[in-house]
């Protein structure tokens, strides 16, 4: 891999340092720590104007421009990857007439009557969204080269993504009165999945080369690795958990060798996820009714570190101390945001204090 300068991260070469640490969770002087802060000196970047609401999601310029408004008004402290981020552009692809953009996102309209039914997602050469994607993605590569990273685009995972096109109530019933047939439906899946995220994939690298790889929440690494959810499982018994996610993480974790695993407001499964050698990346986000990331979850991020996996999390500045007292800094990842430079820079000192001998011992 050629390590490559970036104009938004011009002390990338020494982060990068600190992301290969992460993953071999070797001690270090403290957590892997992605810090933005207001930049005062940055470029002030015009939205085109809008002629539609899809626009919002699918005009090229448009995207180009939100990707470096964040990058022009924002710091990449500590070790914040300097990437465009993920871009919901990518959840259209194969979905044909059933979206419906709107300003918080795009949703995917239920269009499968049964779970019977030959599946209703066609990823591939015909998809009219795959041309529009690439235009955006073509659009940032235009941009990107010594100025920031582009991240592949992601489409929903296998059970996210039939729950939505059979409806979220209807898939429920699915999985317990038709199991069989919602497993056929997520077999049908996997190829056109697997050609989906490859085109993308070939895509990127063929214009940026080899840069390494970054999540959606802001973890890099230089080896392949694939950020794997089902927020429908929150909904779901751990037993149902075994049947039908599983198989699905087994695949990717063996076609991918490590992955990142997001576990969007529910524990119930992680013992479940912890079975995964594969699986090395734990990332959670509590749901609406539970207090955000701190203090009250504790005991979830010492079982992800107690079995030698790394833990990802978003936390307010209010609480980093906390975490970072009461965690091994190995294989720890914090993302969090400040209102200056002074204060991110300070936090970076004081991480490295929270971290001493007698808080923190390495296994």
């Amino acid at each position: 891999m050629k390590m490559t300068s970036y104009s938004y991260k011009p002390d990338w070469y020494q982060a990068s340092k600190r992301w290969d640490a992460f993953w071999s969770m070797d001690a270090i002087d403290r957590p892997c720590m992605s810090i933005f802060a207001p930049k005062l000196t940055g470029e002030e970047i015009q939205l085109p104007e809008l002629k539609s609401i899809e626009d919002k999601w699918m005009n090229p310029e448009y995207q180009l421009a939100l990707v470096l408004r964040h990058l022009e008004g924002n710091c990449l402290c500590g070790d914040a990857v300097p990437c465009s981020r993920n871009l919901m552009a990518g959840t259209t692809t194969g979905c044909g007439e059933f979206l419906h953009f709107h300003e918080g996102g795009i949703s995917i309209r239920p269009s499968m009557k049964t779970i019977t039914e030959p599946l209703n997602w066609h990823p591939g050469l015909l998809d009219t969204w795959r041309f529009k994607v690439d235009a955006i993605y073509n659009r940032l590569l235009d941009k990107a080269p010594e100025h920031f990273i582009v991240s592949t685009p992601g489409q929903y995972p296998h059970l996210d993504l039939l729950s939505m096109l059979r409806g979220n109530e209807e898939i429920m019933l699915d999985l317990i009165m038709n199991p069989e047939q919602v497993k056929a439906r997520l077999h049908e899946m996997r190829k056109l999945a697997t050609e989906n995220e490859e085109h993308f994939c070939k895509l990127i690298e063929k214009r940026q080369g080899n840069v390494g790889y970054v999540s959606w929440t802001g973890i890099w690494s230089r080896q392949i690795f694939f950020c794997a959810q089902a927020d429908a499982a929150a909904s779901i018994s751990p037993a149902m958990f075994e049947e039908f996610v599983l198989p699905e993480l087994d695949i990717q974790g063996e076609r991918y060798g490590q992955l990142h695993y997001h576990t969007c407001g529910y524990k119930q499964h992680l013992e479940l996820c912890l079975s995964r050698s594969y699986i090395r990346v734990i990332q959670y986000s509590p749901n609406p009714k539970e207090p955000t990331n701190g203090p009250a979850h504790m005991e979830f991020y010492r079982r992800v570190q107690e079995t030698g996996r790394c833990l990802d999390i978003d936390v307010a500045p209010e609480h980093v101390e906390f975490v970072v007292r009461h965690l091994r800094p190995e294989g720890l990842h914090i993302s969090t945001s400040v209102n200056s430079v002074t204060k991110a820079e300070e936090l970076l000192e004081k991480a490295v204090k929270w971290c001493g001998k007698d808080i923190h011992h390495s296994t």
